[in-house]
């Protein structure tokens, strides 16, 4: 009898503690949640267009907020605050990942790659707002032209 005992007590020291583990892992997402959302609210004024992405440095996927402005792309999360000018970059790039089914956007400057991966809709309104061109290829304009002042000014499509 007592040896059942002690098993149903172990049962319910485990059950106890991964019910606290999985209440702990969903408080911290949803705490994170409600840091992208500040940060994304935060340059809401200023900004054209705003998303969640994860920032893929090598094998890691950093979840950022992922921010287009006038003349500057940022992209912050609670460890990290960083921005890259529209008019440095070299090659603006979107890919769709088949095996996932998540779209890239990679966008190269000075011979350094970032690659941000967002949803479909996020992708598409990426795509209208910055589209995909290559520093001295007009070819790879939009139909519709598009030369962001800052770059037109300084490099030759």
């Amino acid at each position: 009898m007592e040896a059942s005992m002690s098993v149903v007590t172990t049962v319910f020291i485990v059950v106890g503690l991964l019910s606290v583990a999985v209440l702990v892992w969903g408080f911290r997402v949803a705490r994170s949640r409600d840091g992208f959302a500040e940060l994304i609210r935060r340059r809401k004024t200023t900004a054209r267009i705003s998303s969640m992405a994860e920032l893929v440095d090598g094998g890691n996927h950093i979840p950022v907020a992922l921010t287009l402005e006038r003349s500057q792309i940022f992209y912050e999360s609670n460890y990290l605050q960083a921005k890259l000018e529209i008019a440095r970059l070299d090659e603006v790039e979107y890919d769709s990942e088949q095996g996932t089914g998540k779209n890239i956007l990679r966008l190269r400057a000075h011979g350094q790659s970032f690659q941000f991966v967002l949803d479909a809709s996020s992708a598409r309104d990426w795509a209208g707002l910055l589209p995909a061109h290559r520093f001295g290829d007009p070819a790879s304009l939009t139909p519709s032209g598009f030369s962001p002042p800052e770059v037109s000014r300084r490099r030759t499509w």
